[in-house]
């Protein structure tokens, strides 16, 4: 599978939320605890840069703007990742090598999650392309359960239980940490 198109996908999908987001919005929580969308955002660009800066030796230029910086850093991401070759090239996420194919991948479930986490922070009702959240689960789920992946220090919060029932996306929310009924306080 190619990882590519997905994150494209996914990255425009949140990017369309990012462009909307007023000054005031970015002070918002999120389902985050540790962060609200502003922080969000910017772990999204700093992940990015950490990647381009580990495949490529360099990034885009720092923006003041953390919506400006989530564009050109989505931006270079693909402009890196036209280059067949990068897929295959090694690449260590927490303490275990992998390839940078992986690691993209990392990014796309990332950013799709993300995308639902600024959303409802802001009172959207966020519905994930059902492709995409049906993506990120296998993807997601074939990890190993082994401490690093899932929890306080891991790339995902501790799972949730989800019905089998249910839908791709309350399924990315659940194996993410996620719950699909969350609202911010007061609203």
């Amino acid at each position: 599978m190619d990882v590519r198109p997905l994150y494209r996908q996914a990255a425009d999908s949140t990017g369309r939320i990012i462009d909307t987001l007023g000054d005031e919005q970015l002070a918002m929580v999120t389902p985050c605890s540790q962060w609200r969308v502003r922080e969000v955002i910017t772990h999204l660009v700093d992940n990015r840069n950490r990647l381009l800066t580990n495949l490529t030796g360099g990034t885009p230029p720092a923006e003041a703007d953390v919506r400006t910086g989530f564009r050109a850093t989505t931006e270079a991401l693909n402009t890196a990742f036209a280059d067949d070759a990068l897929l295959e090239v090694p690449y260590e996420l927490l303490d275990t090598q992998y390839n940078a194919a992986t690691a993209l991948f990392v990014d796309f479930a990332d950013t799709l999650v993300h995308g639902w986490d600024i959303g409802v922070a802001i009172g959207l009702e966020v519905r994930l392309p059902e492709d995409l959240a049906r993506a990120a689960v296998k993807g997601i789920s074939r990890w190993p359960d082994n401490g690093t992946i899932w929890g306080v220090n891991g790339l995902f919060g501790e799972k949730l239980p989800v019905d089998e029932a249910a839908s791709p996306q309350e399924k990315l929310l659940a194996i993410t940490g996620r719950s699909p009924q969350w609202t911010p306080v007061g609203r």
